[in-house]
């Protein structure tokens, strides 16, 4: 090929300034303004299709996964998608738990319609307060009275007849009952009579032992007292059976006299509640009232005084875990802090943990996962894949299709399960929005996560630039000035937002949908409208809050000049150099990036140890820079050593670098060192290089 044919070639190659600008002009956008409307539209088919999909599935596996890079719309999507779906909240449920008062470790789940487990929470408090009132009145009234007393007097009737015939049998033998010990702890004793006077077997010993009483009849008492302490024992026992007899003739004469009451408030209760799941526990409720009716009537200070007092009571309540009352649209939770309580719920830690199951239903707790019910939870990947436990029982759950509520974890460890609440069956759809790589890293490392996340909705960070989708950036521009009250948006002004666009999706031809960056622009450019005074957004308050951010976060870009500037890093930028060339290094923080001039220099020798990367040697180089130096070498075997091995031993280094390196841009320049060095041809210093090559050059 000749001289000129090169040069033809390398001009159709040559990149000019005219094919890198783009500029829309203030008539484009007029005609696109004519009718536009002040809304946030994102148009991502794909994504918008998955989620479509997602949300219509109902079968079990249909959880949906959004994963795209921050900013690009994910959430508004996914609300615009559940808006569209959003149905009525007929069909949600009120949950609540009630004490089973048969076995109160496993306190009862109930399913109420929505709006109805308030009621039925006000319905059964003003049941409980009717029948204290009730058993009160009937405490005091004259029939209860009359057969109390007498029930009362035929047991001490009983008790008189029984210890006066004793007392008379004993005084025929020579004996008395008498009050002995302090009066706080007096108790009954039996002792012998001497000449009609009380004495004691240690005086009637000394009777014995002085011949006034023999031994025989001190044994012959001291027998018959043994034998009238047993009998009196006997009679005692008697009498405390006689007592509780008593206490269960009135209790059932109060439970005969309260019960019509008490079915026809617990009848009443089911007729305004008439759940099925409901029938079993208001039998159960009237049976447990009628065992405790002495309880109900007893009067407000006698329950403060005695030991059960208000927490008996609160068998008789009902906990409301998820209240759906003033929902009127199928519910979207959002948890952001998706930790083992927060998601699932708890039963609450009691420091002083009781004993008694009947309140400690009192303590359960729902969480997000339950208040989701019947419509969509959206979580955060990354935020659930740090709680470990939480993302292991949030699988079980999806599994199940149920959850336990389990206790809270105290400051020592778990809390003692004194009760396990009925599971809950759940309906719910979850959504987890993340990054690509959270989603492969799940996918691949948890096989659970594949078969409940069968939906992944993907969202790219740039559209194509179409009239349609520039149309949606105006739209959306206009909803971020009128949502946060910023000045007007002139066309030149919109024309230099959209231009930004196109930059930061790095392609000519597409948008960039990083929409909060836009968002974040236009706040900016508000700043410095107002700020100059200027009474609209226009072109160059644009260029002004582009220039200002640069200026904000270059500090480390002017740094890094100054060091060349100072000679402090050693760059040419005249003359040739062998084995010498300047690439084009691109400082990536994340927020703000920008490109300096890097030194990569090659040394070679003869040898067999190939190309040597001096920054993989010091851990300073990425897996995809690492790649590309083994590139390089490949390229050199396929191009000098077809027919003969390859006997080289070279170094590539970033000059005066000391940070990692990463990417594979560098690769073209490292072929030009490395040809400079073996070849012995300098090369131009006054040209920057970057690019990437393949094995084959």
């Amino acid at each position: 090929m000749n001289k000129k044919g090169a040069a033809m070639d390398n001009a159709d190659f040559e990149l000019k300034a005219a094919d890198i600008e783009y500029s829309l002009t203030e008539a484009e956008i007029a005609e696109l303004d004519r009718d536009c409307e002040p809304e946030i539209v994102i148009v991502q088919p794909r994504a918008f299709a998955a989620l479509q999909m997602g949300t219509d599935i109902k079968a079990r596996g249909y959880h949906i996964f959004v994963s795209g890079a921050p900013g690009t719309g994910r959430r508004t999507a996914v609300l615009n998608i559940l808006r569209q779906k959003s149905a009525s909240a007929d069909s949600l449920s009120d949950l609540a738990y009630l004490c089973d008062f048969r076995h109160p470790q496993n306190p009862k789940l109930l399913r109420f319609p929505r709006g109805q487990a308030r009621r039925f929470k006000k319905d059964l408090h003003r049941l409980v307060e009717n029948i204290k009132g009730i058993a009160r009145r009937l405490a005091e009234s004259p029939d209860f009275r009359r057969r109390e007393s007498s029930y009362l007097k035929e047991v001490e009737d009983k008790e008189n007849r029984l210890v006066s015939e004793f007392e008379l049998e004993l005084e025929r033998e020579g004996f008395r009952i008498v009050q002995v010990g302090p009066e706080e702890g007096r108790s009954t004793d039996i002792l012998p009579l001497k000449d009609g006077e009380e004495s004691s077997f240690d005086d009637l010993k000394t009777l014995v032992e002085s011949g006034a009483m023999t031994q025989a009849e001190w044994e012959t008492k001291r027998s018959a007292y043994y034998a009238h302490m047993d009998r009196l024992k006997g009679i005692f026992d008697e009498l405390r059976q006689a007592r509780l007899s008593l206490e269960d003739k009135v209790e059932k004469a109060r439970i005969e006299l309260i019960r019509p009451r008490v079915q026809s408030e617990v009848d009443y209760l089911y007729s305004r509640h008439s759940l099925e799941a409901l029938k079993g526990w208001v039998r159960d409720l009237e049976r447990d009232i009628l065992s405790h009716s002495r309880t109900f009537s007893e009067s407000q200070d006698e329950l403060e005084a005695g030991p059960k007092g208000r927490p008996f009571f609160s068998r008789y309540g009902i906990n409301i875990i998820v209240d759906n009352s003033d929902q009127d649209r199928t519910p979207v939770v959002f948890e952001d802090v998706p930790n083992q309580v927060n998601l699932f719920g708890s039963i609450e830690y009691q420091a002083e943990e009781s004993e008694d199951p009947y309140p400690a239903y009192l303590r359960i707790r729902s969480g997000s996962l339950l208040r989701a019910c019947g419509g969509y939870l959206i979580l955060k990947a990354e935020d659930v894949v740090q709680e470990e436990e939480a993302w292991a029982y949030l699988k079980r759950i999806l599994q199940a299709g149920k959850v336990e509520i389990q206790p809270q974890s105290g400051p020592f460890g778990p809390a003692p399960a004194i009760i396990k609440p009925e599971a809950i069956d759940i309906d719910v759809k979850i959504i987890m929005i993340g990054n690509e790589s959270s989603y492969d890293f799940l996918y691949q490392a948890d096989q659970d996560f594949q078969k409940l996340f069968k939906v992944c909705a993907e969202f790219d960070s740039s559209m194509a630039r179409s009239p349609g989708s520039t149309k949606n950036y105006l739209s959306f521009m206009k909803k971020i000035v009128q949502e946060e009250g910023l000045k007007q948006l002139t066309h030149s002004g919109m024309a230099a937002v959209i231009e930004q666009g196109v930059r930061l999706s790095e392609y000519r031809d597409r948008l960039s949908t990083r929409l909060s960056r836009i968002a974040d622009l236009l706040r900016e450019s508000d700043y410095a409208a107002r700020r100059s005074g200027a009474a609209s957004i226009s072109e160059l308050e644009v260029r002004q809050a582009v220039e200002n951010r640069a200026y904000l976060f270059s500090l480390p870009e002017e740094k890094m000049g100054q060091m060349i500037l100072s000679g402090e890093i050693v760059l040419a930028v005249s003359g040739t150099a062998l084995g010498r060339v300047n690439g084009l290094a691109v400082h990536d923080r994340g927020f703000y990036a920008f490109g300096m001039p890097a030194v990569i220099s090659a040394q070679v020798s003869p040898g067999a140890s190939g190309v040597i990367n001096i920054e993989g040697e010091s851990g300073l180089s990425g897996e995809i820079y690492d790649k590309a130096v083994l590139i390089v070498e490949g390229f050199l075997r396929s191009r000098y050593s077809s027919a003969f091995p390859l006997s080289i031993t070279a170094s590539i280094c970033f000059e005066q670098s000391y940070t990692a390196v990463e990417g594979d841009s560098a690769s073209s320049t490292a072929v030009y060192a490395l040809l400079s060095a073996i070849a012995g041809v300098p090369l131009r210093q006054d040209v920057a290089v970057t690019g990437s090559v393949n094995q084959m050059g």
